[in-house]
């Protein structure tokens, strides 16, 4: 059963542990196999919210060569997280030729990768707190860079998609800021590490919606397995999925869960 604490690091596992190991098969000789093989996952992944997750663990828990690395990979949320630098995620991003979408690239991309220092700088203190200051400064360059970018939405779903996934972003961007202030109380890295992949994940939902409405020839349909919560059984270059399913998900949500309207300030961090 997938609670709402999973659906981050569910949205993760694929993109950051089983699509790097299709595309690795593939260069391996292995070829005409990922894009099945990824069309696959992302159908049970879809159907089955978790599966990809559980099948790792169930894969680690029976394979007697890795039992001396569980206890290291048995945390998915810092597996997630630390994966996230190493992976090829050109497909995520923005492929138009103007100045703001190369900028949003560059600023969201510098925020995963600092984002996925923590389990790395978690251990020492004077690294970590250093490493607070650069996700607070980059969370605010990058929704900057989101703002850029409203000027290319020409619709009002377009432009409300946008305002509502901004204010989204700034919700759990607080409460990676309030979550950190209670691992300084209590040393929960666990908690750190899920508001982290909050992050990268609500990253990707900035990214997508921007897609959906300035180039939706560039989607690739089994990026987001976890986000199906926009759209039931149409396809990503249909008008009237643009039109009118994207403008509701204020109201559908990741978890039903109501939309804040707060503004973003790097204040939350100190």
């Amino acid at each position: 059963m997938t609670t709402n604490e999973d659906v981050p690091t569910n949205a993760l596992i694929l993109p950051n542990v089983f699509y790097p190991l299709f595309e690795q098969l593939d260069k391996n000789g292995y070829k005409d196999l990922q894009q099945p093989l990824r069309t696959m996952f992302y159908q049970l992944e879809d159907k089955y919210p978790g599966f990809s997750k559980n099948f790792l663990q169930l894969f680690i828990e029976k394979e007697p060569h890795i039992q001396q690395q569980k206890s290291n990979l048995q945390n998915m949320n810092e597996l997630t997280l630390k994966l996230e630098k190493y992976c090829d995620k050109t497909s995520y991003y923005l492929q138009r030729s103007e100045q703001e979408f190369h900028e949003l690239n560059f600023r969201s991309k510098n925020l995963k990768r600092i984002l996925s220092r923590i389990p790395d700088d978690i251990n020492e203190k004077r690294a970590f707190l250093e490493t607070i200051k650069e996700i607070a400064s980059a969370i605010k360059k990058t929704l900057d860079a989101v703002s850029n970018t409203f000027q290319y939405l020409k619709t009002s779903e377009g432009r409300q998609a946008l305002e509502n996934e901004k204010k989204e972003f700034i919700k759990y961007s607080k409460n990676f800021s309030n979550t950190l202030k209670a691992y300084f109380r209590d040393s929960k890295r666990d908690d750190v590490y899920l508001a982290a992949n909050h992050l990268l994940v609500q990253t990707d939902y900035l990214l997508r919606t921007i897609k959906l409405y300035c180039e939706t020839e560039n989607l690739d349909e089994n990026l987001y397995p976890s986000l199906n919560h926009y759209v039931k059984s149409q396809s990503f270059h249909n008008n009237k999925y643009q039109n009118n399913n994207i403008k509701n998900s204020s109201a559908s949500g990741g978890h039903q869960q109501q939309r804040q309207t707060s503004t973003y300030d790097s204040a939350v961090f100190t």
